[in-house]
């Protein structure tokens, strides 16, 4: 009876390659067996698919999305139908003879299970491959590889080893010894399965009269196969050599070039298989010897965070988080912010809240509506390095000072976490965790404060302001993630046409006039002597948070009565629901934050006040600078001012003009769904998925890999 034999290709942007491949396979003698061809494509952008389909509609096209060539072969093995396998790279072209010569084979041995190709370079006079073998310390090697072909491989071989570029297996080999080791991705997956063949009693030969041309590295640039090859290698000793592991991390590529975060990445992934493949003694025993490696290599916090990070690689426990908060006590943005990140992840991680001040998760229930009920909490006791002394309360400008670094305590807590969130405005802790993370960190000047931002893994920002100037200061490491504000203030009463003539500010009475109340008082000031209507009807609420004994909010009181100015109102220390019923009833929003600042501290970083406002169909009128630039699109949602003048012009043609008012309302509260609760939380889920696959020791690199060139 004739065979079926299913031919499997995997594709990832080989467009360039494919008609000279199928045109090839269509051209090939099949008097011997009857041929299905798969192509299983991995996501590709290039017109592959609709190419294939439409030049050769004979071909089953598979599209599997992901770029990961391990799973895409044994997708294609589980779509054939084929007696026999064949796996073919995407950039070859085969000989008229090719299939019959690896058939044939069978023929020979019960006994074999796959045949392996003669593989020649494009050129067809070179050698590529006709076999597999080791050369030293389990690094491998194409027999013949670049010599000239004059004949003197032309005799059916048995081999130790098979490349996986143009091979058959026979489907009884494959029910026995199983499909690929996904775990693999690509590259070294040929080389364990020619054990696993070995293993289980099957032969391996090369056919010389099957042959292949291949375009080498067409499919795959080398940097990408020898960053794979580098780590499976590893893989592929604890799998199957565990004693010989240790040995070999000395000897391993990413140890000679220097790269030692990619070796740290590629042992964990061994550790996992070892622990996976062996048991107890053979683990115990080769854990011990390679742990005297790691602490020599690493040191001793990533030696111990390697097995902190082992177990939440093999599902032992779940994923430690730690958020430090010394404000955590006092309500602001900052601790909103990463609250709710705390808030999205409880359900997911483990999450501990570490304060210096003892606090309740039920205060930020009242303060913010956020449930921290799935946190643990630990206080710290120690003293608040920026806490104003005099006041009880915290003061961002006093942060700005120099002051000893008390915060050694918190840095050893660090160690207990997989990943440490510096949610503090200290920048001068140091993380000891596997992973860690500043949310936003104070980016004063250079010299201002100690700073060990560039010891951490990861900068959350909130918005691209912050985000430009932390690469100012510390350059692209740490990596600056950007996730605005969470901000979820919509009041329900809140419409187009049901608003009253106020002007509303929300904002901090900062000691330092950072958020410029004085002047929009003086500039409401100045409105109302010019514009009538304003006068008569308009009024102003400034409202925010000013504590006890705050001198410039006496200077705002001060300045509201020497202007005698009885329809501008200060509404300090609301609750939640008060600030909402504001914004349902203010139709026009200011904020002046960063006006005539130089330094970037002193801008409004992120405007999660303007966006509550715009929730509630406000007109924002913002200073044009800091994180207002990303949230008011110019005369779309509101306007952005650069002068007092500005303002105030802004100001009276929205006053004036009630179509345009309407349409600047509207427009805000679209704008807003951008700055959503539920933007904000996937967002942050995404963010975590990255950090759970650099835990698990998928590095940056291996991620290109996955999204850039082709897996095959």
């Amino acid at each position: 009876m004739t065979p079926t034999v299913s031919v499997i290709i995997v594709n990832y942007n080989g467009l360039q390659y494919l008609d000279e491949c199928f045109s090839s396979l269509f051209a090939m003698d099949t008097r011997e067996a009857k041929v299905e061809l798969i192509m299983i494509d991995n996501g590709s952008s290039d017109n592959s698919v609709a190419f294939v389909k439409e030049r050769f509609p004979a071909v089953n096209v598979i599209e599997h999305g992901e770029n990961h060539f391990g799973k895409a072969v044994n997708l294609g093995i589980e779509k054939s139908t084929g007696s026999y396998l064949v796996l073919l790279n995407n950039d070859t072209a085969v000989d008229r003879n090719w299939l019959n010569g690896l058939i044939r084979m069978f023929n020979q041995d019960a006994h074999i299970g796959a045949v392996q190709s003669k593989v020649m370079f494009a050129d067809r006079k070179t050698i590529n491959s006709t076999g597999v073998r080791e050369v030293e310390d389990f690094y491998f090697s194409d027999i013949g590889f670049e010599e000239a072909d004059a004949g003197q491989y032309e005799k059916p071989t048995e081999r130790d080893y098979f490349t996986g570029g143009s091979v058959i297996i026979s489907r009884a080999c494959l029910d026995d010894v199983g499909y690929l080791d996904e775990d693999y991705i690509m590259f070294f997956e040929d080389v364990d399965y020619s054990i696993r063949c070995r293993d289980k009693g099957w032969k391996i030969f090369y056919s010389p009269s099957s042959v292949v041309y291949h375009r080498y590295h067409g499919s795959c640039p080398t940097e990408f196969g020898s960053f794979f090859c580098s780590r499976n290698r590893l893989i592929c000793l604890a799998k199957h050599f565990p004693a010989r592991l240790p040995e070999s991390v000395r000897t391993s590529h990413f140890y000679l070039l220097g790269q030692l975060d990619l070796l740290y990445d590629a042992l964990l992934q061994a550790a996992k298989k070892l622990v996976e493949c062996h048991d107890g003694p053979v683990v115990r025993d080769t854990f011990l010897s390679l742990m005297n490696k790691l602490v020599v290599i690493f040191g001793d916090v990533r030696a111990y965070n390697f097995l902190s990070r082992l177990e939440t690689l093999m599902g032992l426990r779940k994923i430690k988080i730690a958020f430090y908060d010394d404000q955590s006590h006092y309500p602001g943005g900052r601790q909103r912010y990463a609250a709710t990140i705390a808030e999205t992840l409880q359900d997911t991680y483990d999450v501990t809240y570490i304060a210096n001040k003892e606090f309740t998760p039920g205060r930020y229930k009242q303060w913010f509506g956020i449930d921290l009920s799935g946190c643990t909490v630990k206080t710290l006791a120690q003293p608040v390095p920026h806490e104003a002394r005099q006041t009880g309360r915290c003061d961002d400008a006093a942060a700005a000072g120099g002051r000893e670094n008390a915060l050694r305590m918190v840095s050893e807590e660090s160690l207990n976490y997989d990943v440490f969130v510096n949610a503090s405005a200290h920048t001068d802790v140091a993380p000891l965790s596997p992973l860690s993370i500043a949310v936003y960190p104070r980016f004063g000047r250079k010299g201002d404060e100690p700073s060990l931002v560039q010891e951490y893994d990861y900068v959350v920002a909130h918005s691209s302001h912050a985000c430009s100037w932390i690469e100012k200061m510390w350059g692209p490491d740490p990596v600056a993630s950007l996730i605005y504000p969470p901000v979820d203030m919509h009041n329900g009463r809140s419409t187009v046409r049901g608003k009253k003539n106020i002007i509303l500010s929300i904002a901090r009475f900062e000691p330092g006039g950072a958020h410029k109340q004085v002047e929009m008082i003086q500039a409401f000031a100045g409105l109302a002597a010019t514009l009538h209507e304003l006068r008569a009807e308009w009024s102003m609420v400034l409202a925010g948070l000013a504590g006890v004994s705050n001198s410039y909010f006496e200077k705002v009181q001060e300045t509201v009565e020497r202007l005698h100015l009885k329809n501008v109102q200060l509404k300090p220390d609301l609750r939640r629901e008060e600030i909402a019923e504001l914004y349902a009833d203010a139709m026009i929003f200011w904020h002046a934050g960063g006006l005539d600042a130089t330094e970037p501290e002193l801008m409004e970083h992120s405007g999660t006040a303007t966006v509550e406002a715009m929730q509630n169909y406000c007109v924002p009128i913002v200073y044009d600078g800091g994180g207002l630039k990303d949230i008011v699109e110019q005369g779309v949602s509101g306007y952005r001012f650069s002068t007092i003048e500005e303002l105030l012009a802004r100001t009276m043609a929205v006053v004036s003009d009630g179509a345009l008012k309407e349409k600047l309302a509207v427009g805000a509260f679209a704008r807003s769904h951008n700055f959503s609760i539920e933007v904000f939380r996937k967002n942050v889920r995404g963010f975590f998925l990255v950090i759970e696959s650099e835990l698990a020791g998928v590095d940056a690199l291996r991620s290109a890999a996955l999204s850039g060139p082709a897996a095959s």
